[in-house]
C-alpha cells in the first residue's frame, strides 16, 4: 500500500497526479500510448462484443444494452477529462503556487496547519473511493468466476444430463466462442475479460478521483479565504491593505479554480446524469424479472453509479455552499471597522462572491443533491410508464 502514502502533505494533489501517470494521462507521449491502448482493449474486449454481437433473449438485450451504457459512461467521461487534462495541470498549479506561498518563511502557521490537515483529508477520501471501486471490481469479476468454477465441477459428475451454463460478468458473446458451455474458451474470456474490466474499473475511480482532488483543493482556497478575512479587523493598519490584495488575488485564484474545473467536467457531468436515467431505468427493469443468482453483476454496477452520482452532487453542493461562505465572512469581519478605501474593496468582493458558482452539466443546470433528487424522481416515473409495456 506504499502507492497510496501521502508521501508530501505540501503537495497539490499527490495521489491524483500519480493515478494520472501510471494510466497514462500524465507524463508524455509515450505514456499517453497506454492509455490509448486501454480504452482499445476496452473497446474490443467489452465494447464491439456487446454492439454487434448479439444477445439470447429480449431481457438479456435490457441487461446487455445497461452495461453497455455503463461502459460507454466510464469511456466517454474519462476520455472527456484526457481532452482537458492540461487545464487540470493548470489548476494544479494554481493550488500549489497558493500552497507555497503559504509554506513560505513568515507564513501564517493557522494556514499552514488548515493546508496540512485538509490535504490529509483530500488524500484520505480519494484514496478511499479508489479502493473502493476495486472492492467492488473484485467482488464484480470473481462472484462469475466463481459460480462458473463450481458448475464446472458439477459438470464434471453429471454423465448425459443437461449441464450448466458458466457465467459471464457481463451478459455478451464473445466472437463466436462457446464461452457458456467450454471450460478452455470460458477461461480464455475470464483472462481478456478481466483485464479489461480492471482498466474500465481504474478509469472510473480515476475520473472520480480527479474531481474529487480538483473540487477539494478548491474548497480548500475558499477557506483559507474566509479564515484570512476573519481575521482582517484584528491587523494593524498599516497591514491591512496588502493583507486585503492576498485576499483578493487568492479569491481569484479559487474562481479561476471553478472555472477551469468547469471547462473540464461540464460534458462529463451532462453525460453523467443522462447515463443515469437510462442506466437506472434499463437496470430496474432487468432486476424485476430476473433477480437471481445472476444479478450480482448488474445489481453491483446499479449500485456503484448510484453511490457515485450521489457522491459527486453532494461534492458539488459543498462546493458552491463555500462559495457563498465567503459572504458570512465578509459581514462578519467588522468591516465598519475598517478604512474606507479597504470598506470599497471589500464590497467588489462581496459583489463577486454573490454570483453562484459551481459545476454544471453542460451549462443546462448545476450539479447539487437537488438535481439528484430530481433525476432519481424522474427516473422513477418513466419506469412507472415502461414497466407494463416490456
Amino acid at each position: 500500500m506504499k502507492y497510496f502514502e501521502l508521501l508530501d502533505p505540501q503537495a497539490a494533489i499527490p495521489l491524483g497526479l500519480r493515478l494520472m501517470e501510471t494510466y497514462g494521462l500524465r507524463g508524455g507521449e509515450k505514456n499517453f500510448l497506454f492509455f490509448q491502448f486501454t480504452i482499445l482493449w476496452e473497446t474490443v474486449v467489452i465494447v464491439i462484443p456487446k454492439m454487434f454481437l448479439g444477445y439470447r433473449s429480449q431481457d438479456l438485450v435490457i441487461r446487455g444494452l445497461s452495461e453497455l451504457l455503463f461502459q460507454l459512461h466510464i469511456m466517454i467521461r474519462i476520455c472527456i477529462f484526457a481532452w482537458h487534462r492540461f487545464k487540470f495541470e493548470s489548476l494544479v498549479e494554481i493550488v500549489q503556487r497558493v500552497y507555497r506561498k503559504m509554506f513560505s518563511p513568515g507564513g501564517n502557521s493557522t494556514l499552514k496547519s488548515i493546508i496540512l490537515e485538509y490535504n490529509k483529508l483530500i488524500h484520505k477520501e480519494s484514496r478511499g473511493y479508489f479502493l473502493y471501486i476495486m472492492g467492488c471490481l473484485i467482488l464484480f469479476s470473481m462472484s462469475p468466476v466463481v459460480q462458473s468454477v463450481v458448475i464446472f465441477i458439477a459438470n464434471q459428475s453429471r454423465n448425459g444430463t443437461e449441464k450448466g451454463e458458466y457465467r459471464t460478468m457481463m451478459e455478451q458473446e464473445f466472437y463466436g466462442l462457446d464461452v457458456r458451455g467450454n471450460f478452455k474458451y470460458y477461461g480464455l474470456y475470464a483472462v481478456l475479460g478481466g483485464l479489461a474490466h480492471y482498466s474500465s474499473a481504474a478509469l472510473l475511480a480515476l475520473f472520480v478521483v480527479i474531481i474529487i482532488c480538483g473540487v477539494r483543493s478548491t474548497i480548500l482556497l475558499f477557506r483559507l479565504i474566509q479564515v484570512r478575512l476573519s481575521k482582517l479587523h484584528e491587523l494593524p493598519k498599516n497591514e491591512i491593505r496588502e493583507e486585503l490584495r492576498d485576499i483578493i488575488d487568492l479569491h481569484v485564484d479559487a474562481l479561476k479554480c471553478i472555472q477551469l474545473l468547469e471547462q473540464i467536467t461540464n460534458l462529463a457531468m451532462a453525460v453523467q446524469m443522462a447515463d443515469c436515467v437510462l442506466i437506472w431505468i434499463s437496470m430496474v427493469l432487468y432486476l424485476r424479472k430476473n433477480f437471481g443468482v445472476d444479478v450480482v453483476s448488474p445489481l453491483i454496477l446499479f449500485v456503484a453509479l448510484t453511490a457515485e452520482t450521489f457522491f459527486l452532487c453532494n461534492l458539488m453542493t459543498e462546493l458552491t455552499s463555500e462559495s457563498f461562505a465567503v459572504i458570512r465572512a465578509i459581514i462578519d469581519c467588522e468591516w465598519y471597522t475598517l478604512p474606507l478605501d479597504v470598506q470599497r474593496s471589500l464590497s467588489f468582493v462581496l459583489f463577486r462572491a454573490q454570483r453562484n458558482e459551481g459545476i454544471t452539466a453542460a451549462k443546462f443546470f448545476f450539479m447539487d443533491i437537488e438535481r439528484f433528487s430530481k433525476v432519481t424522481q424522474s427516473s422513477y416515473s418513466i419506469y412507472v410508464v415502461l414497466k407494463d409495456h416490456l
